[in-house]
């Protein structure tokens, strides 16, 4: 009877210490820090490959006849069932399928929201890339990638910086043109192409020639390569190193 009693006190004591014990590891799994769930991004190219915003297209915005500017229009579309935060960064690349065109890459960063399944169209704040190459029109179209690590990223993460509205003077806008001209290039741009022409002809759409037009147009950037010196020093960036 003793012994039977004893197991019986035994299996209670080891029933009880069971049970303090899950209660102890249940309350010590709550005191401990728990791990913060990763920050999805909204960056556009993340939301893209994550399968939650579709770029329908990249196009020139030809009403501005410009190569600098709001000069490229990106239509977004909300693949999800929630509102979405779209965020344009800046040292984004927009890569022409028409090689005779410039490339052009984001210099000022935007945010959009859009709707679930809705629609908006964005114009991101861009640059040209290459010197004197086409400019954006409805016509051409454009994918975006990142900018590889390099100058222009540096000179484009600095702009971003600064407040650069599109209705910015047209000499400062210039200004900035060549600075990134003159990054691209790695180097005081001092030469132009002999196709100057032709993008003159891309601008207006009518076949006009105008003689000694490179001239004309070295002693403009001339003109302007002062202030566009002061933007490569205040983002730190010497040329030909």
């Amino acid at each position: 009877m003793k012994k039977k009693f004893l197991i019986i006190i035994l299996t209670g004591v080891l029933l009880s210490a069971c049970s303090l014990t899950q209660t102890l590891k249940s309350q010590w799994q709550q005191l401990r820090p728990q791990p913060t769930p990763a920050a999805t991004s909204n960056s556009l190219l993340d939301l893209v490959e994550n399968g939650q915003l579709s770029v329908v297209s990249a196009r020139g915005d030809i009403g501005l006849g410009s190569l600098s500017g709001r000069t490229i229009a990106l239509e977004l579309y909300n693949l999800t069932d929630s509102p979405l935060e779209v965020f344009v960064p800046c040292g984004l690349a927009l890569i022409p399928a028409d090689e005779n065109a410039s490339r052009m890459m984001t210099v000022q960063s935007t945010t959009t929201l859009l709707a679930s399944k809705d629609t908006a169209v964005i114009r991101p704040f861009v640059l040209g890339i290459d010197p004197v190459k086409a400019l954006p029109t409805a016509e051409k179209t454009y994918r975006l990638e990142e900018l590889e690590a390099g100058k222009l990223l540096q000179f484009s993460e600095c702009l971003c910086k600064h407040d650069l509205p599109a209705e910015t003077e047209t000499r400062d806008l210039l200004s900035l043109q060549l600075a990134a001209w003159m990054v691209a290039s790695d180097g005081v741009f001092t030469s132009l192409p002999e196709s100057l022409n032709n993008l003159l002809q891309d601008v207006t759409g009518l076949p006009i020639v105008i003689p000694g037009l490179e001239n004309t147009i070295q002693d403009l950037a001339a003109s302007l390569a002062p202030n566009a010196q002061q933007w490569l020093d205040k983002c730190g960036i010497s040329l030909g190193n």
